[in-house]
C-alpha cells in the first residue's frame, strides 16, 4: 500500500496564524487611554451558566435515546482530544463606564481562521454587512473591527457616555 500521507514539511508556515485575541484586547485597552479613562472596554470570553433542569434534561435525552459511552482503548485513556482546541468559542467586546455598557459585537474564535463576528444589528445595518460575517485573517478583522469603532452609531454612544460622564462630576 502506498503513504497517503501528504509531505508534512511543506505545510510549515502555510497556515495563516490568528491574532484575534491579542488584537482585540488591544483595542480595548486603547479606548481607555483615548477617553483618558471615561469609557473602557473588555474583550472576554462569554461564560454561560448552566441551570439543573438542563443538565437534568440533557441526561434523560442522553437515557432516552439510548446513548452509548465509547470505550476506549487503554493507550488512549487520559488523552485529551485535541480537537477541542478547534471548536469555536464565544467572546464578547463592550464598552462601558459607570452606568452604561453597550456590546458592538460577538466573536466566534479558534485558533485558525476562518473565525466569525456578529456585530450589533445596528451597525452591521449601517456598514452594510453580512449576518454573521465571516474573517479569513487578521488582516480582514482589522479592516471590519476598524469600520465598526468608526460606525455612526458607536460614535454617538461613546459621546453620549462621555457627555454624561461630564454632567455627573
Amino acid at each position: 500500500m502506498s503513504d497517503l500521507w501528504p509531505d508534512l514539511e511543506r505545510f510549515e508556515g502555510k497556515i495563516p496564524e490568528n491574532h484575534a485575541i491579542e488584537i482585540l484586547r488591544e483595542q480595548a485597552r486603547l479606548l481607555s487611554k483615548k477617553t483618558n479613562g471615561k469609557i473602557k472596554a473588555t474583550f472576554s470570553k462569554i461564560d454561560y451558566a448552566v441551570s439543573t433542569t438542563e443538565i437534568l434534561g440533557g441526561a434523560l435525552s442522553a437515557i432516552a435515546s439510548g446513548s452509548k459511552k465509547e470505550v476506549v482503548e487503554e493507550e488512549m485513556k487520559g488523552k485529551k482530544d485535541i480537537n477541542e482546541f478547534y471548536n469555536f468559542n464565544n467572546y464578547k467586546f463592550e464598552i462601558y463606564d459607570e452606568t452604561y455598557k453597550f456590546r458592538i459585537f460577538t466573536l466566534k474564535y479558534r485558533p485558525i481562521y476562518p473565525i466569525q463576528i456578529e456585530i450589533d444589528e445596528g451597525i452591521r445595518k449601517e456598514k452594510l454587512l453580512s449576518s454573521p460575517t465571516d474573517i479569513q485573517s487578521d488582516e480582514e478583522l482589522i479592516k471590519i473591527v476598524s469600520s465598526v469603532f468608526s460606525s455612526s452609531k458607536l460614535q454617538m454612544i461613546i459621546k453620549r457616555i462621555m457627555a454624561t460622564d461630564t454632567k455627573d462630576t
